[in-house]
């Protein structure tokens, strides 16, 4: 029963994180917006491009481990 019970916290951990990354890429992407419509491509719309991209790999890579976990539970 423990070993369910720390596979479900791990779950419930990643899916704090991802709503973390999820506020996070809209906050970025609303920025990044902000800067191209003023037209002011510099290098802070540059990075701004770069972490949404980087954010948008980093939530894919949790929710594919996420979905992992949720199908091993079955297996406890």
């Amino acid at each position: 029963m423990a070993e369910i019970d720390r596979a479900k916290e791990y779950i419930g951990a990643l899916k704090v994180y991802m709503a973390l990354i999820t506020a996070l890429l809209m906050g970025d992407i609303s920025g990044t917006v902000k800067l191209y419509q003023n037209g002011t491509v510099n290098f802070t719309f540059w990075i701004g491009a770069i972490t949404i991209f980087m954010l948008a790999i980093v939530f894919a890579i949790l929710a594919k481990h996420m979905h992992k976990k949720i199908n091993d539970l079955k297996d406890l």
